[in-house]
């Protein structure tokens, strides 16, 4: 993967991430959950079968990049709509994706005109005991 995000995006990223990390798919980065839903809708992802069978078990998210690959074959893969709300739920769980394929994702957002606010869900505020009421 070439290139960085724009200037746009680096409010998103950690202060500490090198603009090489979109080249260097081994860089660790902290990550901010995704709106998985919305990527999707866009078609910056998809949720496919790597076999063929969109009734099949199982699903692989392959992003914009993937299919963009030169001698890659994902653009062939069916697509698994009916897994669309299992993938929502699980791929911000921690440990579900990769430091490549986050990146890929971003970078396929960008490539879509996302904007950052539309990728990132927001991020919740931690309340501290006693100093805000449960009414707030």
């Amino acid at each position: 993967m070439s290139g960085s995000l724009s200037d746009l995006w680096k409010p998103y990223l950690p202060a500490t991430l090198p603009d090489k990390a979109f080249q260097d798919l081994n860089q660790t980065m902290a990550y901010q959950p995704l709106n998985i839903q919305r990527l999707l809708d866009a078609g910056a992802i998809r949720i496919t079968d790597p076999g063929g069978n969109p009734n099949g078990e199982g699903w692989s998210l392959v992003t914009r990049w993937n299919d963009a690959y030169p001698g890659g074959n994902t653009s062939n893969w069916a697509s698994r709509p009916g897994a669309h709300e299992e993938a929502v739920a699980l791929l911000n769980e921690p440990g579900s994706l990769y430091d490549g394929k986050y990146r890929q994702i971003l970078s396929s957002a960008q490539k879509v005109g996302l904007r950052p606010q539309d990728v990132f869900l927001p991020q919740r505020q931690r309340r501290v005991p006693g100093l805000l009421s449960d009414a707030d």
